[in-house]
């Protein structure tokens, strides 16, 4: 059989680094792991091709025996177009992913057949079951996977050296119950993990495909800290044979700060970067949410601890939470600045289908819409202690001033003369670096307004007198704060149009959203980043 699996394109975000991807070489910062697992569970007499709509055009008239479509909620609306175009020429579809998952009413009978939960189990049965020309309309695992079980993922089918990172996958499910999460309810609280020898078979794999860089999608590392302390001792000793030729970030809980022994595994693997669902300053936001582990230790305190051992934490923080009145904005500015923090992904609380959260401000008439997935345009709850156009115009105010040259360049210039040592450190020159040197630097200052340039210069000359050896680090803040504070302005007027929309009629419309997006943005597409 021939089987065609497509993955839709991201819309312009804060992960998408779209304005940057030039000057690193890239197309797409990683691909979805989604694609490359399904080639892996597919027995090698059938013909697989993949298609990443962020790296290649969709080819709707390739040939194909089944065509499969993944997504998240934010890939909704180009997924329904892309269902459409293969079924006018006559495909047979299916379609899998988070979204399906999590509301699989709004995906039976747009499709031919539709995958509910995780498909390791499902796909190959439905494979069978198509070649015997008895498939069902709906696969669903009686349970949970065993992780043990899965095949490296087809990595060789990816176009590698378009993407600026690889991916890979340790474990599922997450042992915490915050509310507004939605991972709990796709993958379940108790944390499944491949075995050590699974995992650094597929970051053999990626190396030997060339790539620099790996992402453990993991929603949280440590959701099972022994598991986790193997693999990252097994990383170490395969970094240290090898000259550390990648470096490696992840998704963890705060509670990482408490582990002195799982910070220094992280150091000697080589992992340059941890994201931290820290979401709020406020303990009463944070008991609000079910978000204790967060609770257990000063906020400040734990960030810097883990940036002691050489690992920048990028920061989830989230406004909008019924203890957060119009106070929250400064106090979330005054934390981030303090705890050091050069990226932090700040968004509005959004109730996500079939969360605690979403049941909640139901029972309480507080949901103002359904969720679509972009937590950095809409919020669909109604808040409690202030009002809409507060909320609305404080979180505005906020992003601004995060991303404003001075507050971004003070918070980073404090990482990096705080920051500990990394394994890699001053050692770790690779080939290609001078010119991808030359490319970030003619974005940031040759081709840049004159108070980019400025920055830049600034940032770069205060490291090489303070701390040459965060040199190249500085060089990559550079970029990555023109991905961000342009990202910011664009989404600074989307903002300012809800507002104005807001104050006009009361009341901010999913349909009017759609063009606050494409106003401020050309080249914005009708779907959201997901933001985990």
């Amino acid at each position: 059989m021939k089987i065609y699996l497509v993955t839709p394109r991201n819309p312009p975000s804060f992960w998408t680094y779209d304005r940057i991807l030039p000057a690193l070489g890239k197309q797409c910062i990683f691909p979805n792991l989604s694609m490359p697992t399904l080639a892996g569970l597919t027995p090698r007499e059938h013909e697989v091709v993949l298609c990443d709509e962020n790296v290649e055009e969709i080819d709707f008239d390739r040939e194909a025996d089944i065509v499969g479509v993944t997504g998240y909620i934010i890939h909704e609306p180009r997924m329904r177009e892309i269902i459409a175009e293969f079924q006018r020429r006559g495909r047979f579809v299916v379609v899998g992913g988070p979204h399906a998952s999590l509301c699989p009413e709004e995906w039976r009978g747009c499709c031919d057949v539709l995958f509910v939960d995780e498909a390791e189990e499902t796909w190959p049965v439905f494979l069978r079951d198509f070649a015997a020309g008895t498939w069902k309309s709906e696969y669903r695992p009686d349970e949970k996977p065993d992780l043990s079980l899965s095949p490296v993922p087809r990595f060789d089918l990816l176009h590698v050296d378009r993407y600026h990172a690889m991916t890979i996958q340790f474990a599922r499910g997450c042992p915490f119950q915050c509310e507004f999460c939605d991972i709990i309810v796709v993958y379940g609280r108790r944390p499944r993990a491949k075995q050590v020898h699974q995992v650094m078979a597929e970051i053999e794999e990626c190396h030997r495909l060339g790539a620099k860089q790996v992402f453990i999608v993991d929603d949280n590392f440590i959701g099972n800290k022994k598991l986790a302390k193997d693999l990252l001792r097994e990383i170490a000793r395969w970094g240290r044979e090898r000259g550390y030729p990648m470096d490696f970030n992840t998704e963890v809980s705060l509670n990482a700060a408490q582990d002195e022994e799982l910070l220094a595994l992280f150091r000697d693997a080589n992992f340059t970067t941890v994201f931290i669902g820290i979401e709020s300053p406020r303990v009463e936001s944070l008991q609000e949410t079910r978000k204790t582990q967060n609770t257990r230790g000063d906020l400040i305190d734990s960030v810097r601890r883990i940036h002691s051992y050489g690992i920048q934490v990028q920061a989830g923080m989230i406004v909008g939470f019924d203890a957060d009145d119009a106070t929250i904005f400064a106090d979330q500015l005054r934390f981030i600045q303090e705890a050091r923090i050069p990226v932090s992904m700040t968004g509005m609380l959004q109730a996500m289908p079939k969360t605690p959260l979403h049941e909640r401000v139901t029972r309480e008439g507080r949901l103002l819409a359904d969720s679509n997935g972009d937590q950095f345009v809409f919020s669909n709850i109604l808040p409690k202690l202030m009002s809409r156009r507060e909320l609305y115009e404080g979180y505005r105010r906020l992003i601004g001033e995060l991303y404003e040259f001075k507050n971004f360049h003070r918070r980073t210039m404090e990482f990096l003369l705080h920051r500990g040592g990394q394994v890699t450190r001053g050692t770790n020159i690779r080939k290609g670096d001078l010119v991808l040197l030359w490319r970030i630097l003619v974005q940031t200052v040759l081709r840049a307004s004159p108070r980019r340039a400025w920055f830049t210069l600034r940032l770069l000359g205060a490291t090489l007198l303070r701390r040459p050896s965060a040199f190249k680090d500085a060089v990559s803040f550079a970029l990555v704060h023109k991905a961000l504070s342009e990202y910011m302005e664009a989404l600074g007027r989307h903002l300012e149009a809800a507002i104005e929309q807001l104050d006009r009629s009361g009341s901010i419309t999913r349909s009017a959203l759609g063009t606050v997006e494409n106003a401020g943005n050309p080249g914005f597409v009708h779907m959201e980043q997901p933001a985990r």
